[in-house]
């Protein structure tokens, strides 16, 4: 019988795989190309954990266990708040370095990451044109049709008012009940959760802001690398897409995609209800 070998720290985090997966491009190297991949791996990898972690409060949400969910959101903050500071990473590359290989990265584009739509779809962001970016019958195409179909926070949180009492049935009802939550002291709980929820959102805003003022700063207003187009759709949302936009190619928008991407927002009740508090 074979002796079970002993999980060591390189085992357990398949140490030699995971640091054998970062190949750059360019020939002979570009000096940069390493940290741009390794930051695009680790945002990869804490888009798994967000993704991981708004599944579980979700069905937190769902139990009726909200001390649970405010804990869970509370290590979602801080995942978003550590996206934001791998941007200054980011920032220590020059243009001209970026330029050293930036070319060999078409038709790869940002806007491919399925992790991060699915997260933005989980978060309340649902577009299913984005589906037209990924092959049918890829693992991108079906993790998105999934997160499309499925609740989303808001819509756990308003299933979980409901079964408090809460009239939650239009944007008025729910407005109307937000207000109480916020004015009422035996609904601190409540208070605190939907607070959570505007650190969220609030940090992933920045984050979406500081990553087009990020790609300003290293290409200007170049077009962006990608090639892909995404289905015209009929009744695009305000902040959705650079104007002019509706079913052009991507790569023609580049950083005016990501300047029109800082505005949607998860919680747009939860922003509105501050102009009818008081």
């Amino acid at each position: 019988m074979t002796a079970k070998v002993p999980v060591s720290y390189e085992s357990y985090l398949k140490i030699p795989e995971l640091t054998n997966i970062q190949v750059p491009l360019a020939e002979p190297s570009a000096h940069d190309e390493m940290q741009f991949i390794v930051v695009h791996q680790a945002y990869e990898l804490w888009f798994k954990l967000l993704t991981h972690e708004i599944q579980a409060m979700i069905t937190f949400l769902n139990k009726g266990n909200l001390p649970q969910s405010i804990w869970t959101m509370k290590r979602c903050i801080e995942i978003t708040r550590v996206l934001n500071q791998q941007i200054h990473v980011m920032e220590t590359m020059s243009p001209t370095s970026f330029l050293e290989f930036r070319n060999l990265l078409n038709p790869a584009s940002g806007l491919q990451s399925y992790q991060f739509r699915c997260l933005e779809f989980m978060s309340g962001l649902k577009h299913e044109r984005y589906l037209g970016l990924y092959e049918a019958d890829s693992l991108a195409h079906k993790a998105l049709t999934q997160a499309l179909s499925e609740p989303t926070i808001w819509d756990a949180f308003m299933t979980y008012l409901k079964s408090l009492g809460f009239e939650v049935g239009g944007d008025s009802d729910q407005l109307a009940s937000l207000k109480i939550i916020y004015t009422e002291p035996k609904w601190n709980s409540l208070h605190f959760f939907c607070e959570s929820l505007m650190d969220y959102d609030e940090s992933f805003r920045v984050w979406r802001h500081r990553h087009f003022l990020m790609a300003e700063r290293m290409i200007g207003f170049k077009p962006g690398t990608g090639h892909q187009e995404l289905p015209k759709i009929k009744h695009p949302q305000a902040g959705d897409l650079p104007s002019g936009e509706s079913g052009q190619a991507f790569r023609d928008a580049g950083v005016h995609y990501l300047k029109s991407r800082t505005e949607p927002r998860y919680f747009p009740l939860l922003w509105e209800l501050r102009t009818h508090l008081g």
